[in-house]
């Protein structure tokens, strides 16, 4: 995983260099409505070259969008088995032994929200820039936990660590990441107004407001807490993987 992450950042690096310098005319990338087909055609010249190049980006996104919701339709799945969404959605079907419901969820509710994009662009933006924001703040969570408890000594190190390396690479990501969390609710165009205005933060503050909320007022007192039980067998398998 940590060389799949290091590999891939420098193919990324390498890919905007690339654009950088075969961008050719900026404004008119600016101006298109969809810019990378603007700078694949100026780069190539050629339509058939560039149409060909952003297939092959085509194919790219749709293995992203895949992945992606594996990740969150396990997740949702996770949620309500351990209780915090209804046990309905932790419905495994026998034959296809996938989470059908916990599948359907995520791609309904974002189908709902892609609609926003037809009255409304500013909305569907909003959205967007809402997902990073917030998944930015998931890291900024967890490694400021990581970080708070390698200086109080009670992390439990798998088969894998940073050793020395730890503490400053922790420091460095949580500062990196909420300096880019600032940009992040920034909106896209002056002057600002209510319709291109960026109501990321606002629809971020008003969600965790109602989660802490429902934490403090149902959720601490009626909530088991995450299934221990499905957690030990995890790392009982992981341990015997490991020795195996």
């Amino acid at each position: 995983m940590f060389w799949s992450i290091a590999l891939n950042a420098i193919l990324a690096y390498s890919i905007i260099i690339v654009t950088l310098f075969t961008m050719g005319d900026l404004d008119a990338a600016l101006n298109s409505s969809f810019p990378i087909v603007e700078i694949c055609t100026q780069a190539t010249g050629s339509t058939k070259a560039a149409t060909a190049m952003v297939c092959g980006l085509l194919i790219i996104s749709t293995a992203v969008t895949i992945s992606s919701v594996s990740s969150t339709s396990r997740l949702t799945w996770a949620w309500s088995r351990d209780g915090a969404l209804p046990e309905w959605f932790s419905y495994v079907n026998p034959k296809q032994r996938v989470p059908i419901r916990a599948v359907l969820l995520p791609c309904i509710i974002v189908g709902l929200l892609a609609i926003l994009n037809i009255p409304n662009s500013a909305a569907f933006l909003a959205f967007t820039a809402l997902a990073t924001f917030a998944l930015f703040a998931t890291y900024l969570t967890a490694i400021s936990c990581m970080l708070y408890s390698r200086l109080k000594g009670t992390v439990q190190y798998g088969g894998w660590r940073l050793g020395k390396l730890g503490v400053p690479l922790n420091a460095f990501a949580i500062l990196y990441t909420a300096y880019m969390m600032i940009f992040l609710v920034f909106p896209t165009q002056l002057p600002v107004t209510g319709t291109n205005m960026n109501y990321a933060l606002p629809i971020f503050g008003f969600v965790l407001v109602v989660a802490l909320v429902r934490w403090f007022v149902w959720a601490n007192k009626h909530w088991p807490g995450l299934n221990k039980e499905i957690i030990e067998t995890v790392l009982a398998d992981s341990d015997r993987n490991t020795k195996d």
